[in-house]
């Protein structure tokens, strides 16, 4: 693993208060690099899970021609889930628990993309 993208993924989870984890994940559902301080699940599996999910938006999106996706979020009971797009190919997803604030969230995941989307066009 790409260690700029440790580093990346480390700074997101210190700097978002309640993160518990952080990757990113091609659409192939394959994991690239990982931060899991979530101590209770497995957060490259969920994130796989939702690999059909982010699928499924970009393709509706494309489809009823209303923009590229900029962001989604998937709110659960314990967690909340923000998930970013890089490329076409590759996505940003933060793990959070339920309290956290979900703007500095957005705004460090946002501030990461820019970051990683240098790094993938290389």
């Amino acid at each position: 693993m790409d260690m700029m993208f440790d580093e990346t993924l480390k700074y997101i989870v210190d700097q978002t208060e309640g993160a518990v984890g952080a990757l990113i994940m091609g659409l192939d559902g394959i994991p690239v690099a990982l931060v899991d301080d979530s101590g209770g699940f497995d957060i490259d599996v969920v994130a796989a899970e939702f690999t059909a999910l982010v699928r499924k938006v970009l393709r509706n999106a494309e489809d009823v021609a209303v923009g590229s996706l900029h962001e989604l979020i998937v709110a659960a009971e314990k967690h909340v889930f923000l998930i970013k797009p890089i490329t076409s190919e590759y996505f940003l997803v933060l793990a959070m628990g339920g309290a956290a604030s979900v703007g500095r969230a957005r705004f460090e995941l946002r501030k990461a993309q820019l970051v990683l989307e240098e790094e993938f066009s290389v």
